[in-house]
């Protein structure tokens, strides 16, 4: 055993590393210099992360020249634990001051204020000029949020467009007095209806341009944002799926030939179809945006998208033969359509509409805090009333806030003006009503009703040339 221990000992320390490493795994240490120093471990591995892509918009009254905007991230459950600070400079902000910035895996609040100082003090408002907190505890009245806040995935790309406010604005566009640019079709006359990158044109125009959404329900009640009830006229399924149909007349609207149902479908089924498949600027002769990736949007994607922006959504019939028929699936859609609205805050930020009575009387009765516009049925003795100068005529109640018409309406041949300045102020000082008219897009027809006293919206299919004209008209009353 001595004989034992004295070699042991003549081994030295390094056998003792071996051994106790072996043995021990470090948890103890032989005696010596060389069990002083600790052994290399290996760096953790790097935290996933996802990036956010953002656009901070400004009202064209509150535009700077140049400034910096303030960037602030936190913890969607926990405000107060801030995960991000940055800044970027901008020079120009017509079309909105963009950012990009990289964030953890989790859900997230954020905020955005503009100033002219490197720094900002969050707490003191004085500090900073525009801002916008997105949290659905912490944001201002009537301003939209997701109650899961900002979802960041790994090695993704989350996108967010936010308008910067002053304090004392008046969130909800729909009650102040200004004529409202309403882009109908999202703007279906410079770019792909209902798409993406139609409603991306919208924010560069500025947050003053409303949205039309058009709304059909799908086979898993999704409010599938789309003009007609069936995917024939707007996308590739007819081509893939009974190119022996004939393709739609354009003229021709919701069923054609009954190819592609979207209550028949699931909405993931529907994202596979080429929204930009049929859509043309000179007549068919090319088809732009055909093969570029563009798919059909749902309403809950543009409310965690754009929840800045204000919406006029209409509300489609499922089955629509030019009589008013409708689904008791119609009614279902109208519902969740009311739930997205307010699980998203947006009851300040929307006009529901529909030409179908059962529908708009049913999605009234869902949320009747909710902004909404006549149907057919409820318009007409509207405007017997008004064509009689009748000041007595009752308005059934629950009753809308808006009338949607037609500038001139067809009746035995002739035509009838319905929006002027007689008809528009009777439905404003008598009932309380504002009128948005559709579909104006040639020149002389929006100056005439640029000029129609207390119009509340003009519905246009080119909403950048109205951007124009209303601005232009804008510089020439100052």
């Amino acid at each position: 055993m001595k004989k034992f221990m004295a070699m042991w000992k003549t081994l030295g320390s390094g056998l003792c590393t071996v051994f106790m490493v072996g043995t021990f795994a470090l948890v103890a240490s032989c005696s010596g210099d060389d069990w002083d120093e600790p052994v290399p471990q290996p760096p953790p591995p790097p935290e996933p992360t996802g990036s956010l892509i953002g656009k901070a918009l400004v009202f064209p009254e509150h535009r700077p020249l140049e400034g910096i905007l303030h960037i602030r991230a936190f913890d969607n459950n926990d405000v107060e634990s801030v995960v991000h600070e940055s800044s970027v400079s901008f020079s120009d902000v017509s079309e909105g001051i963009g950012f990009e910035i990289s964030l953890p895996v989790g859900q997230y609040g954020i905020g955005l204020a503009v100033s002219d100082e490197e720094s900002i003090d969050w707490d003191d408002a004085s500090t900073y000029r525009l801002s916008r907190m997105y949290h659905c505890d912490l944001g201002a009245n009537g301003a939209g949020c997701n109650p899961e806040g900002i979802g960041i995935v790994e090695d993704g790309e989350s996108f967010i467009n936010l308008a910067l406010y002053d304090s004392a604005d008046d969130r909800n566009l729909f009650l102040q007095p200004a004529i409202l640019n309403v882009a109908h079709g999202a703007g279906q006359g410079e770019r792909p209806d209902f798409t993406l990158v139609a409603y991306e044109h919208l924010q560069a125009l500025g947050p003053q341009v409303i949205f039309e959404a058009d709304i059909n329900g799908s086979a898993d009640n999704i409010p599938v944002v789309m003009h007609d009830s069936t995917l024939d006229r707007k996308t590739d399924y007819n081509e893939i799926n009974c190119p022996e149909k004939a393709p739609p007349p354009e003229d021709k609207h919701f069923t054609h030939n009954d190819c592609g149902r979207i209550s028949a479908l699931t909405f993931e089924e529907i994202l596979a179809y080429d929204a930009g498949y049929h859509w043309s600027q000179d007549g068919g002769e090319t088809f732009p945006y055909r093969g570029q990736g563009l798919a059909a949007v749902s309403l809950e994607s543009l409310f965690q998208r754009f929840p800045d922006a204000h919406y006029v959504i209409e509300l489609k019939p499922e089955e629509n033969d030019g009589v008013g028929s409708f689904t008791q699936e119609d009614l279902d859609t109208g519902a969740e359509v009311a739930r997205l609205i307010n699980e998203y805050r947006m009851t300040d930020r929307v006009t529901v509409a529909s030409f179908i009575d059962e529908i708009i009387k049913d999605f009234r009765q869902q949320d009747d805090e909710i902004l909404t516009a006549f149907s057919e049925a409820e318009a007409l003795p509207l405007m017997l009333a008004v064509f009689g100068g009748d000041e007595s005529y009752e308005i059934a109640e629950p009753a809308g806030e808006f009338l949607q018409i037609p500038e001139n309406y067809s009746l035995n041949g002739g035509s009838l003006n319905l929006v002027n300045n007689d008809t528009v102020n009777f439905l404003r000082s008598v009932f309380d009503i504002g009128v948005h008219v559709w579909t104006i897009n040639d020149d002389d027809a929006m100056d005439r009703m640029l000029a129609v006293d207390n119009l509340a919206g003009i519905m246009t299919d080119f909403p950048e040339k109205l951007v124009q004209k209303i601005e232009a008209r804008n510089i020439v009353e100052e």
